[in-house]
């Protein structure tokens, strides 16, 4: 009996083969074009829309009783690793010599210090290969993550806040000031420098020492200032100094030489006050 393929039919064959994959969709599409009679391969490509090599397979496998296996896996584009071994080579020892691994050693990841943009440039250029034959940036940054280098930021080793010798430190540190104090002619001073203060009507995150009026938005600070301070223990003295440049060392020694003459008159010194 010759199979119509009315609307209604047609209908029905596309919903069942929605639902069908592999084997069992060629099957039953060999199935529909056997029932089509003569020249139904033709006809099932123009009304259905089928392929008709597949549909030549379908009929094969119909006919013979062999089921023809599916090679999904060895379909498409073959991953970077199995194309090309000597690359993976190259950056595992490019990114070695550029990771570390948790410092807890809780676990075996390595995080890389190096970008993704910063392996490719080294392939160019130490490795000798050409722009096609590297991944790209996205797919570079991809591919490290999945030989084991992770793009994160740690510190080698937690500095201890105090170790067994902390506090002989800081007993000879009092009994060097004791000393200090003590003796005639020795002046003992503090100096240190701060961070860099952004002079201009700004918000600070909304914390000040006093009501200022300030703009809603942090603008361009009018000038960038270092404060630097001597505190002389003694008296409770204390000088600060601002500057638009770093704190060096001869800026220290500048401000102390301005001191002077002032200091060494409070004091028994054995050398000329001029």
């Amino acid at each position: 009996m010759k199979l119509e393929l009315t609307p209604e039919v047609k209908q029905t064959i596309q919903s069942a083969i929605s639902f069908l994959t592999g084997s069992d969709r060629r099957l039953f599409m060999a199935s529909v074009v056997a029932q089509l009679s003569r020249g139904g391969q033709r006809l099932a490509e123009q009304e259905l829309g089928w392929n008709r090599d597949l549909i030549r397979k379908g009929l094969h496998e119909l006919s013979s009783g062999m089921t023809c296996v599916d090679a999904f896996s060895s379909r498409g584009r073959k991953c970077w690793e199995e194309r090309f071994p000597e690359l993976i080579k190259d950056i595992r020892e490019i990114c070695d010599s550029h990771s570390q691994t948790d410092p807890t050693f809780r676990t075996t990841r390595l995080y890389r210090r190096l970008t993704a943009p910063e392996v490719r440039r080294q392939l160019l250029e130490y490795r000798g290969y050409l722009p096609d034959q590297i991944p790209k940036e996205r797919s570079m940054r991809d591919l490290l993550s999945k030989l084991g280098y992770y793009p994160r930021k740690v510190v080698k080793s937690k500095p201890k806040r105090k170790i067994k010798e902390t506090n002989a430190i800081f007993n000879q540190v009092h009994e060097v000031n004791k000393q200090a104090d003590t003796d005639p002619d020795t002046i003992r001073i503090s100096i240190d420098t701060k961070a860099v203060v952004a002079i201009g009507d700004l918000s600070r995150g909304g914390k000040s020492r006093q009501g200022e009026e300030t703009q809603d938005h942090d603008f361009a600070p009018e000038e960038k200032l270092t404060p630097f301070g001597v505190f002389r223990p003694d008296t409770s003295e204390t000088w600060l100094y601002f500057t638009s440049g770093p704190v060096t060392a001869d800026f220290m020694v500048d401000r102390l030489q301005e001191l002077w003459p002032g200091l060494k008159k409070t004091v028994i010194l054995h050398i000329p006050w001029s």
